[in-house]
């Protein structure tokens, strides 16, 4: 008896760790986008960051869009993937929160009579 009470504490825990994974993967595609530098643009052209310009060595536009569009992709792919796998792993919360439940009537029928004026 004692033993499958510490089975379920294991796979209590293995929940909660699984949940936080993905929100923590979740989290991390919001980070990356929020805090990931962006390029600006003016007037159909890119403004190369001050940090570029100032170490005088060779700017690559190329490169910088290159790294632009991962860093976009990366954002995107966690942010909705989590999005994705929580919605999955809390599938009965949500759906229990997203259907209608039908109040319950007192003699047991399931429905309420409808209402009159």
């Amino acid at each position: 008896m004692i033993r499958q009470h510490g089975d379920r504490g294991r796979r209590v825990s293995r929940h909660a760790l699984l949940s936080a994974c993905l929100w923590v993967i979740f989290a991390s595609g919001l980070a990356i986008e929020a805090f990931a530098p962006r390029l600006k643009i003016e007037n159909h052209a890119f403004v190369m960051p001050p940090a570029v310009v100032r170490q005088g060595a060779q700017i690559r536009p190329d490169a910088l869009v290159a790294l632009e569009r991962r860093m976009q992709w990366a954002a995107a792919t966690l942010t909705v993937g989590g999005a994705i796998a929580l919605a999955f792993w809390h599938r009965r919360t949500l759906a229990g929160a997203v259907l209608i439940r039908q109040s319950f009537d007192p003699q047991g029928h399931g429905r309420t009579p409808p209402l009159t004026r």
